[in-house]
């Protein structure tokens, strides 16, 4: 399969690194000079997985890389509105797009059904610029689990953790979700596909705050 990872930095590249390793067609999305560390001297993956290096493709011009299988995006949420509009030129007829970021998502109400279906969330959305630049038909739910970090450009800490659960936002097991969690499995990722991955969502904020140190 053909990936993008838009915003490939800690967690992107090392999601990144699993799949270029195992065989699959990566392009990893960044800026600076964690970009250009990666694309003069490849990416280095450190920690619990254990020591390699690879060498995905890596750029920051979009319209470059053309059409992908599966776009992912590890970006931080608040500049999702921004990029979204620029993701066009990866947008084929069957793109997926995998959104692999914490915290509350825009596509929340997408579908859900009840007095709340389809409610437009402007703090995580303003002025509905994501929802407008991506289909909610493509999105796929994922909750990230492991825990990484960018210790320098182009190398990232693996601290641990390998799980990410995706889910249709219709609680459907399609198929298009089974050929990128095989892809997943296949790099050494736990990813289970999960019926309801709202409930994923809650259950990762409560571990979150029930493993934020109390302040004196």
């Amino acid at each position: 399969m053909k990936f993008a990872i838009v915003g490939a930095g800690a967690i992107g590249a090392f999601l990144g690194a699993m799949l270029s390793r195992s065989g699959e067609d990566v392009t990893l999305i960044a800026r600076g000079p964690h970009l250009r560390a990666m694309q003069e001297r490849g990416l280095r993956v450190r920690g619990e997985v254990g020591e390699f290096q690879v060498h995905p493709n890596a750029t920051d011009e979009l319209t470059r890389v053309g059409e992908v299988d599966v776009v992912i995006i590890t970006l931080k949420a608040q500049s999702l509105p921004a990029m979204a509009p620029q993701l066009r030129p990866l947008l084929g007829a069957n793109t997926s797009v995998v959104t692999a970021q914490n915290g509350f998502p825009w596509w929340y109400f997408h579908g859900l059904g009840g007095e709340w279906q389809d409610t437009h969330i402007e703090a995580v959305d303003p002025g509905g610029m994501i929802s407008r630049h991506i289909d909610p038909a493509r999105v796929i739910g994922c909750v990230v689990y492991p825990s990484t970090a960018l210790v320098e450009p182009g190398i990232v800490w693996h601290i641990e953790g390998t799980r990410f659960a995706l889910g249709e936002l219709d609680g459907s097991k399609s198929e298009r979700c089974r050929q990128i969690a095989d892809a997943f499995i296949k790099a050494g990722l736990r990813c289970p596909i999960r019926s309801d991955i709202r409930h994923d969502i809650w259950v990762k904020l409560m571990e979150t705050l029930l493993t934020i140190p109390s302040v004196p």
